[in-house]
C-alpha cells in the first residue's frame, strides 16, 4: 500500500506543479430561487435574472427548459423576474434548477460549473465547453413532457 500511496502522492503533486488551478477544490454555492405569489394563480421568481448570471446562461434557455418541465406557460416581466402560471414552492423550483445545473451546467468530466453553453448552427445541437478541463459534450435539446388536453385547450 505504501508504494500505491507514494505513487498518488507524487502524481498529485505532478499535477499541482502543472495546474494549481485543478487540484484546488472549490465549493460553488447557488443563491436559492426567491418565489412570490401573485394573485391565485401565478408565481413570481424575483431573482431570476441573478441565477442565469450567476450560471453563465441565457435566461431564455432557462426559461425555455424551466417551461417545459413544468408543463405551464410563463414569460420574463420587465424587471427580468419570471412569472410562471401557477402555484410553486421553493423547494420544487429548486430541485429544477438542480436538475437544469447538472445537465446543462456543470462538467462531467470535472464537475466544474465553469463552462459555455454554445449551440452548432449546422447540427443544431447544443455544446457544453468547460473552461477548466477543456472536455466539450453534447446536451439534448429541451424538450417538452407531456401536456394534457385541459378543458380550455379543447375551447380553442
Amino acid at each position: 500500500y505504501s508504494y500505491k500511496d507514494e505513487l498518488l502522492a507524487r502524481i498529485m503533486a505532478k499535477l499541482h506543479e502543472n495546474n494549481p488551478e485543478l487540484t484546488d477544490r472549490k465549493r460553488h454555492t447557488m443563491k436559492p430561487p426567491q418565489l412570490m405569489r401573485v394573485g391565485t394563480k401565478k408565481t413570481l421568481w424575483v431573482n431570476f435574472q441573478e441565477i442565469c448570471q450567476m450560471m453563465h446562461r441565457s435566461p431564455e434557455h432557462v426559461l425555455q427548459f424551466t417551461l417545459a418541465e413544468l408543463g405551464t406557460e410563463g414569460s420574463i416581466d420587465g424587471n427580468q423576474r419570471l412569472v410562471i402560471r401557477g402555484r410553486y414552492v421553493p423547494k420544487y423550483i429548486e430541485s429544477l434548477l438542480r436538475k437544469y445545473i447538472t445537465e446543462y451546467v456543470s462538467c462531467q468530466m470535472c464537475r466544474s460549473p465553469n463552462t459555455t453553453l454554445t449551440r452548432d448552427s449546422v447540427s443544431r445541437l447544443y455544446f457544453v465547453h468547460c473552461q477548466d478541463c477543456g472536455s466539450s459534450r453534447s446536451v439534448a435539446a429541451i424538450r417538452s413532457g407531456f401536456h394534457a388536453a385541459t378543458r380550455a385547450d379543447r375551447r380553442a
